[in-house]
């Protein structure tokens, strides 16, 4: 659907995504409170010390990443001017925010990023000027610089940013903005419908059949271990008995020392673990749940944590533009991820409020889509927002290299309230959708012990866009592992062909099928995809690409053969202690071998194309 909005998604995109700003924000500044950074060295003690001492603040908070003091005021410029005047304090700022409320903190540190490596000398000689430190380059995108502002300078990071856009050797600068995101989860009900759907009770006697159709999917594939589904959320509880086996080394995209582990404060840091458990919970090891594709592996990156700023006030979850990019670069380009599962947003009211927006954050999303997987790209999946409103996905779903996925329930129905499943919520929806996945009740893994949405090691009630996401992601890494040779479009493509067209009226006309506003293509169903990936010859295969898609995968002996990209080739069956056992000839397209002579075990099938050797795992099992 992505496509054939185009011109819509323009005028969005040109309305909110890329709005400068730079001359309008000032009505926008919030007069509630202020951002303080402290100097390293000062102490919890003496910041509480001297934040009392300035009458003019009601209410603080510190926030371990990055490290500052959100200082709440009912007198903005005393509190500023007095903060600004202290040795012991580095930079004051400020926040911007939207007609509903949602905020973003402007940071001392920002970006620039250049037309072209050769105009560094004239970054760092303007910087230089103004007294400024020298610039760092972006780990993962090219031409991108972080620099710091300082209070000595004149100017406020926004028109420090501003100035440096009207530079000739300037493709952007923006500030690091404080985000808080919007991350769509709400907790509800029992067992797992999703993958099959009995309308029994336990399941609260939604339709027989509205489910992904997994368990039919797993008669083809229950993943490939070697397809990886980056997670960029809270971190993922490492230790989870129905999760270890399936995850990979991780990341803190905050500069912390987790390796992608949450930080086990409020109940909502175990949210990145009720998504992993929806991917890739371990299946038929005799505890818990399974995931949608359960012989994958999941790389758990931390992007954002979890603070309360006053006492009553529900945790809130807080990042930065920074961390975001970090995360996204990192998951592709060092962990090598094929699928990237977002269950977090921001309004596009706010996004068309911030000078500049978070640009890093967007080059990061389209470096992947480009330039991930060897060309192949990076399939990346968010939730469209819980917000229920009608102008398209929040973003970064909103952006055309990102797939959006609201949520419906076990009545195959969108999400609203007071539909069958009892939510209070309705997802975001309209311009931009993609398809929806199931997103209320799902039961899943939390964080162990009594850390967590739950007292125990598992949440029956996740829900929300953040449940459908990763479920519709799952998806997306069972078609990889038949077919490791598609690119991310493909995914999307394969994905929106085989949905099951329910909870709406589909009356407009895509390549991929009828779309309506509410559902997208249509609620995913995961065995119709894998059908779709047998079938689709969307992959540009100009590289001379060859490959080898096996399902089913475990088999019982008997196996398909899918051969892309040459008219021929030989393929060998090895076991482990190098035995060759079996040996076919394979035609373009689909082949039928017969396995069901081999014992129960794990093999090599290794193809040979006359100039190069393609090798897959295959189980069988009896």
């Amino acid at each position: 659907m992505k496509n054939i909005l185009l011109l819509l998604l323009c005028f969005v995109s040109t309305q909110f995504i890329h709005a400068n700003n730079f001359n309008t924000y000032k009505t926008h500044i919030a007069t509630d409170k202020l951002i303080v950074l402290f100097n390293d060295g000062v102490s919890a003690e003496e910041k509480a010390a001297i934040i009392r001492a300035s009458g003019a603040v009601t209410g603080f908070t510190h926030l371990p990443w990055p490290a500052l003091t959100i200082c709440n005021t009912e007198n903005m410029d005393g509190a500023k001017n007095y903060f600004t005047a202290l040795p012991q304090v580095k930079f004051v700022s400020f926040f911007i925010a939207d007609d509903n409320g949602h905020e973003a903190g402007v940071l001392n540190t920002f970006f620039v990023k250049l037309k072209d490596k050769n105009f560094e000398p004239m970054l760092r000689e303007k910087l230089k000027q103004l007294n400024l430190g020298a610039p760092v380059a972006d780990k993962y995108i090219p031409n991108l610089y972080k620099a710091t502002n300082l209070k000595t300078t004149t100017q406020n990071t926004v028109d420090l940013c501003g100035d440096l856009v009207n530079q000739g050797w300037c493709e952007y600068a923006v500030p690091n903005y404080l985000l808080n995101p919007i991350v769509c989860a709400d907790p509800l009900f029992v067992r797992q419908w999703h993958i099959k759907n009995t309308g029994s009770g336990v399941q609260g006697s939604g339709t027989v059949g509205a489910d992904m159709d997994v368990d039919s999917a797993w008669t083809l594939t229950t993943g490939d271990p070697t397809i990886k589904v980056g997670l960029i959320d809270s971190g993922v509880d490492t230790l989870h008995a129905d999760l270890r086996d399936n995850l990979l080394p991780g990341h803190d995209a905050l500069g912390d020392s987790t390796d992608g582990y949450p930080t086990p404060v409020y109940p909502n840091d175990g949210h990145g673990t009720c998504c992993a458990g929806i991917i890739a919970a371990v299946k038929d090891n005799g505890i818990g749940v399974a995931g949608v594709a359960p012989s994958c592996k999941v790389i758990p990156v931390r992007a954002f944590y979890y603070i309360q700023l006053s006492t009553n006030g529900e945790p809130l979850p807080y990042s930065s533009a920074e961390a975001f990019a970090d995360g996204i670069g990192w998951a592709w380009s060092v962990a090598g991820a094929d699928i990237l599962s977002s269950s977090w947003a921001l309004p596009n009211e706010l996004i068309g409020i911030l000078p500049g927006g978070p640009q890093p954050v967007e080059d990061a999303i389209r470096n992947a889509y480009a330039n991930a997987r060897g060309g192949k790209g990076l399939a990346m999946f968010h939730s469209s927002g819980n917000g229920g409103t009608t102008n398209g996905p929040l973003w970064p779903g909103s952006m055309t290299e990102t797939i959006s996925v609201n949520a419906s329930n076990m009545c195959d129905m969108p999400v609203a309230p007071g539909d069958c499943s009892g939510a209070t919520w309705s997802g975001d929806y309209g311009p931009g959708l993609d398809f929806a996945a199931p997103g209320v009740r799902v039961p899943t893994t939390d964080m162990i012990g009594t850390n967590g949405f739950s007292n125990n090691e598992y949440d029956l009630t996740f829900g929300g866009t953040s449940a459908s996401c990763p479920n519709a992601a799952a998806v997306g890494a069972l078609v990889l592992s038949l077919r490791p040779e598609l690119r991310a479009e493909d995914v999307r493509n394969i994905i929106a062909k085989g949905c099951d067209k329910v909870g709406c009226t589909y009356d407009v006309n895509d390549a991929n099928g009828t779309w309506c506003p509410r559902m997208g293509f249509g609620r995913v169903n995961a065995y119709k995809a894998l059908q779709q990936s047998f079938i689709y010859s969307g992959i540009n295969n100009t590289n001379g690409d060859v490959a080898l898609g096996i399902f089913p995968n475990p088999t019982n002996g008997a196996l398909n053969i899918n051969l892309t990209g040459i008219s021929t080739a030989i393929a060998r069956i090895y076991n482990f202690t190098g035995a060759e056992l079996l040996q076919m000839e394979l035609k373009e397209g689909l082949n039928e071998v017969d396995a069901g002579a081999l014992p129960a075990g794990i093999y090599l099938v290794r193809t040979d194309t006359g100039s190069r050797t393609v090798t897959n795992k295959v189980t069988i099992i009896r």
